[in-house]
């Protein structure tokens, strides 16, 4: 025997209990399990296939890029350690997007979502959000146009800014 099996044998015999093989068990345990909103939504899924399988039918997959959610940007955003401009704006924009699918508003219009520092709701003001609509299609474009070159990217947003 080894020690460890030994080890093990006193302790059972001493009436002590071996809490590791518990915690081990529980570790791989949450190590390979889902949440049940994922479980429900792949066992959806599964059906739909399997339907549509069965009836001799076609499902279309979806291809667009999901974005992450919302807090995983938000964490980067204020954390702000981002090593270029394209890195931030990049975040930024997939942010704001997600905060609009997430809550069905703007983060930029009104600032604060909306909400005065008095907790009252705030009109925009005329054009507001088309002007920021505008705006951030801009740095948008500008990211696609850069394709991840930070360098590209500086300068196209240093050449849309006005001259004095």
């Amino acid at each position: 025997m080894t020690e460890e099996e030994i080890l093990k044998q006193q302790q059972s015999d001493s009436g002590e209990v071996d809490n590791t093989d518990y915690i081990t068990a529980i570790k791989e345990l949450k190590e390979n399990s889902v949440s049940k909103d994922k479980y429900d939504a792949l066992a959806k899924e599964k059906k739909e296939l399997l339907d549509a399988l069965v009836n001799g039918q076609t499902i279309e997959q979806q291809n667009e890029n999901k974005l992450e959610s919302r807090e995983v940007y938000y964490k980067k955003y204020k954390k702000n350690e981002f090593s270029n401009d394209l890195e931030y704006w990049d975040n930024f924009l997939k942010l704001r997007k997600a905060t609009m699918e997430e809550f069905g508003y703007d983060p930029c219009v009104t600032g604060s979502y909306g909400f005065t520092p008095e907790g009252t709701k705030a009109e925009s003001s005329y054009g507001e959000a088309e002007t920021i609509e505008q705006q951030m299609q801009l740095i948008e474009d500008m990211v696609e146009e850069a394709h991840g070159n930070p360098a590209v990217f500086e300068t196209l947003l240093q050449s849309s800014l006005p001259r004095k």
